[in-house]
């Protein structure tokens, strides 16, 4: 196990700067995500960490050693790749068993720790098979029994479940959250699907266009988001937005006026701004509730989800919300609603995207 430190971390391609000044520590034994929309950077970072792309700039350490220089194989890294990256007229023991042969590892040392690998994975009856043989869950099973038998320092995975089917995604999820428990290892995980890393992660690193907008825990990031850019990709269903105007302004908090003429008292940190400014508030969809009095609402759509319903509304203003409610609740297209919003879960953005 190992820690990893980056440091003004920069990478560019030409004149195109894709990562800015990344300064980032991951602690011995913690299990952290990077997640970001397409094109945010977060596997130029992974291989980055791995050695296979050079630094622009900057230091990046592995268990308090400099690595700037260090080729992949002298990092103390394992690579679980997307694809597999499995050598389709081998076994699956030969694939788990290939770096530590290529190394020159003695057969008993390969055959106990591709053993071992194998148990954990719970894939034992499987080492004879190959490739072609085996489902798309088996396969990255064996891609991750390949990088376990190395004992790396860390393990760094790129975006390993998205090949897999819903149900085959969840599975794998939860082995790779056993794994993690079983392990006690360094993981670096690159996911665009923030439910996976709300699930796995320790801590979240939450990347656009080449910069870390926020690290923190799941319901840090959840509860305590830094900008609107995180509050809107953390959750899910994603967070509503609607344009408002301060009426007035206190201590600690602020009133604002809602579409359809009720107002909202929310808590603020630091000044809070003064009457008439226009801010943004968010509120989550599980957030929303129906009452007598509230904002008045037109449904748009209604989609049933089984344990629970997703209803599109439309305000009186025309700005629109979804409403996270009971999987039974008797609702259609074109009905009337009163929405329900509390202070202390909702979220106000300034104009340049900055949580109040």
């Amino acid at each position: 196990m190992a820690a990893v430190t980056l440091r003004g971390v920069r990478k560019s391609f030409g004149r195109f700067e894709v990562i800015h000044g990344v300064d980032l520590d991951i602690r011995d034994g913690e299990f952290v995500a990077f997640v970001g929309p397409s094109g945010c950077g977060k596997s130029t970072l992974l291989r980055l960490i791995a050695g296979l792309e050079d630094l622009s700039d900057g230091d990046l350490s592995i268990d308090g050693a400099l690595v700037n220089d260090l080729p992949p194989a002298r990092r103390g890294i394992a690579m679980v790749f997307q694809s597999y990256a499995l050598y389709p007229h081998m076994t699956a023991y030969d694939n788990m068993a290939f770096g530590l042969t290529l190394s020159r590892t003695d057969k008993r040392t390969i055959e106990e720790r591709v053993r071992a690998a194998a148990r954990l994975l719970q894939i034992e009856n499987l080492l004879e098979r190959k490739p072609r043989d085996l489902s798309g869950g088996q396969r990255q099973r064996v891609a991750i029994g390949r990088a376990i038998v190395r004992e790396p320092k860390v393990f760094l995975f790129d975006e390993p479940l998205s090949n897999l089917d819903a149900a085959l995604r969840v599975q794998t999820r939860m082995e790779i959250a056993k794994l993690k428990e079983d392990l006690r290892a360094t993981m670096i995980y690159v996911t665009h699907d923030q439910v996976e890393a709300m699930t796995l992660a320790d801590r979240i690193v939450v990347l656009n266009a080449g910069r870390v907008e926020q690290v923190g825990s799941p319901l840090d990031l959840y509860h305590r988001p830094r900008n609107r850019f995180v509050a809107g990709f953390i959750g899910s269903p994603a967070m509503n937005f609607l344009e408002v105007a301060v009426v007035t302004a206190e201590a600690g908090a602020v009133t604002i006026a809602l579409p359809g003429g009720a107002t909202l008292r929310i808590p603020v940190d630091g000044a809070p701004p003064p009457a008439g400014t226009r801010l943004t508030l968010g509120v989550r969809p599980e957030h929303v509730g129906v009452a007598e009095q509230g904002m008045p609402a037109t449904v748009l759509a209604v989609e049933r989800l089984g344990g629970e319903t997703h209803c599109h509304v439309a305000l009186e203003d025309a700005q629109r919300m979804l409403v996270r409610m009971e999987g039974d609740i008797p609702i259609s297209a074109g009905d009337r609603l009163r929405l329900n919003l509390r202070g202390e879960t909702a979220h106000l953005f300034d104009d340049v995207g900055q949580r109040l």
